[in-house]
């Protein structure tokens, strides 16, 4: 077994693959090891083989990790559903809307539920009004693009 020790917690896996430059730290007062190897921003990811790879962190990693930490949870709902009056009428605390257009001209409003436990009730309260959005999707990752996304103005449906 192989033990590596990241973010204060220790893994235990059977191989490790790792492309990444690596530099030596020695460490000769630990009783358990003489030394370690260092790798600065990288992600671990481990399989289901138990088998470690250590591959570049990305800026999209890192907000999806800190937002994993933070149990803030991503959503996608449409502009006047009776999740989109929750939000806006601070039933749960959320970052900004964003805009978004979807393909055949729909438009979709993207936000972060900021507490975990809000995101539970959220889902027993309106089951069928949103989805959480998945760290792989291009929804996700748009908003926290800069300039693909943009503020949505709340009164402007108002005004026609």
């Amino acid at each position: 077994m192989w033990v590596i020790k990241t973010h204060g917690e220790s893994f235990y896996v059977d191989h490790v693959t790792c492309d990444l430059p690596w530099t030596t730290k020695e460490t000769p007062d630990n009783s358990h090891t003489k030394g370690s190897i260092k790798i600065k921003d990288c992600l671990l990811s481990i399989d289901d083989d138990n088998c470690a790879t250590i591959s570049t962190l990305t800026v999209f990693d890192k907000i999806r990790l800190r937002n994993q930490r933070l149990g803030i949870t991503r959503i996608i709902f449409r502009w006047g559903s009776k999740m989109h009056t929750a939000l806006s009428g601070n039933e749960f605390k959320h970052s900004p809307f964003k805009n978004v257009e979807g393909g055949c001209g729909s438009s979709f409003v993207i936000c972060d539920l900021l507490r975990k436990e809000e995101s539970t009730l959220a889902a027993l309260k309106y089951p069928d009004d949103w989805r959480i959005l998945k760290p792989n999707e291009a929804y996700y990752k748009r908003y926290d693009e800069k300039g693909t996304i943009w503020e949505v103005d709340e009164d402007a449906d108002d005004e026609e």
